[in-house]
């Protein structure tokens, strides 16, 4: 798994099961935890009786109280470090993670429902497009009954270029790392479709059925052996490549992750996130981000190597 040095945590959530969680990984990696209280800073309009100060102060003192008692319940266990600052939750900690070279950030929120299912809040969704490091979401509310983790892997990620596979490979053995810690299994899954599915019985395409099986079953071989390949690739590295299970299912992508999260009842989904215009880490791809839109279970996601934050600070190096 990734190693992590230092891990910054904005809890909007007190979420104790959460809190345990990451306490674990940072023992378990020697990283340092700093867990942090972002405060909406004070307007400035016309307060003739200093009412916006008070409350700015008392604001500051609250927020220095939860976070005393976040790191005291883990006092016996690790060294938690705490800071407060002002601004927009998601530009103050991205900033926090240039200026710190903080290399994960845990966001443990309240989720809020969404038509599909129960997704990431405005802030999670910002984090996941805009923070340059490893974005590691947790939902309170998630219950899971088991200890597997869903690997999603996107062809486009890990084919093509040895820096993709490279990255394909560092998904697996975070994935892998995860699911020993629960002494669980790797579902990894990869859904592919034939280019065009969608217009396949076109008659303006003028296809025979037998044109249109020929032209999937070429394009079915093609991903099954790219597919078997990188799964021999993940069982290589794995302790015990038993618990690697593979799913190849021809769907379009959110689905399928979608219903192998629920149907694993997975306590994590590992993915990568890519830019999709011609300036890296401008925005994550459609597709991970309507599965992070549509999917509760608590998602770690990993950017690519040369990923740069469309965020910029005059105070960044």
């Amino acid at each position: 798994m990734k190693q992590f040095r230092d891990i910054l945590i904005y809890a909007e959530s007190d979420n104790q099961a959460c809190l345990e969680q990451v306490v674990a990984v940072a023992r378990a990696h020697g990283a340092a935890i700093t867990v942090c209280e972002v405060v909406e800073p004070a307007p400035e309009v016309q307060d003739n009786r200093g009412v916006i100060e008070r409350v700015s102060k008392l604001r500051w003192t609250r927020a220095f109280q939860r976070l005393r008692r976040i790191c005291e319940l883990f006092a016996n266990h690790t060294v938690i470090d705490y800071s407060v600052f002002t601004g927009v939750p998601f530009v103050t900690i991205t900033e926090q993670v240039v200026e710190q070279d903080f290399d994960l950030v845990v966001h443990i929120s309240e989720p809020i429902q969404v038509a599909s299912g129960i997704g990431l809040n405005a802030t999670g969704m910002h984090l996941m497009r805009k923070c340059p490091c490893t974005v590691w979401a947790l939902h309170p509310e998630r219950v899971s009954r088991s200890n597997d983790v869903v690997l999603a892997l996107d062809r486009e990620l890990a084919s093509g270029t040895r820096a993709a596979e490279a990255f394909a490979m560092t998904l697996a053995a975070s994935a892998l790392g995860l699911a020993l810690t629960r002494d669980g299994d790797v579902h990894v899954v990869h859904a592919w479709q034939p280019y065009g599915a969608e217009l396949l019985d076109d008659v303006t395409l003028d296809l025979t059925d037998s044109e249109r099986q020929v032209y999937r079953k070429q394009q079915q071989i093609d991903s099954e052996q790219w597919f078997k390949r990188i799964i021999q690739r993940i069982e290589s590295v794995a302790d015990d490549p038993l618990r690697v299970k593979a799913h190849l299912i021809e769907s379009p992508a959110v689905p399928a992750v979608k219903g192998m999260v629920e149907k694993t009842n997975a306590s994590m989904l590992v993915l990568g996130t890519v830019g999709t215009s011609a300036n890296p880490g401008v925005l994550i791809g459609a597709t991970t981000e309507s599965i992070l839109a549509s999917v509760g279970t608590p998602v770690l996601a990993l950017k690519p190597p040369g990923f740069v934050s469309p965020l910029t600070f005059t105070r960044q190096a």
